[in-house]
């Protein structure tokens, strides 16, 4: 068997270990699902960056995407998942470190703001939204985006509403308007996701 058949089989297998479609795993390269399919098919070979993308994504490395020794369940492959999620964990843990050193720093520097110093819990709440978003925009489909984005519109919105209301001297009687915002945006979110799901 030859490294370019070796690699259309390899491919196959490391695609489906991660539950991923053609289509999902072409959009993660950008490239067609076409390519991959040919790639999966050996009528083609992908070039050396893709073959670096792949070997990154999949945990693996380039040899072993060609080797004709490749075991069918890579041990690296079931790892992906607690790595993502140790990865995310840490981001987030990181997001909350920061923002109880900035609780304590403004107490105990500025102990006349301390009264304010609660609202960093509040925009801590999106922060984490947003990082959980851009692991599951590199890592995750297309519903957990949709989840993700949605969450993270709506708990800045309200977090937005809670700093205006305490901060501002006088807050309008109107200042709730501001969630009238969050309706567009979420049919937005839909037609967006429902756009790349069609195509």
């Amino acid at each position: 068997m030859d490294v370019k058949e070796n690699l259309a089989k390899n491919l196959v297998v490391c695609r489906k270990s991660l539950n991923l479609t053609q289509a999902e795993l072409a959009e993660k390269l950008n490239y067609s699902d076409k390519s991959v399919s040919k790639w999966e098919r050996g009528e083609a070979v992908p070039d050396l960056t893709v073959l670096h993308e792949l070997s990154k994504l999949y945990g693996i490395s380039i040899d072993t995407l060609i080797s004709s020794q490749f075991d069918k369940k890579p041990i690296t492959l079931k790892n992906i998942p607690k790595k993502r999620f140790i990865i995310s964990g840490a981001a987030l843990g990181g997001i909350w470190l920061l923002v109880i050193l900035a609780f304590c720093f403004v107490g105990v520097i500025f102990p006349d703001f301390m009264h304010k110093s609660w609202l960093a819990f509040i925009i801590a709440i999106p922060l984490s939204f947003l990082v959980i978003l851009i692991f599951t925009s590199i890592w995750g489909k297309h519903i957990l985006n949709l989840i993700f984005t949605s969450l993270f519109a709506w708990t800045f919105i309200g977090a937005l509403y809670i700093v205006l209301a305490v901060c501002l001297i006088n807050p309008p009687n109107t200042l709730w308007l501001i969630y009238l915002v969050g309706v567009p945006t979420q049919v937005l979110l839909l037609l967006f996701f429902f756009y790349k799901k069609v195509k």
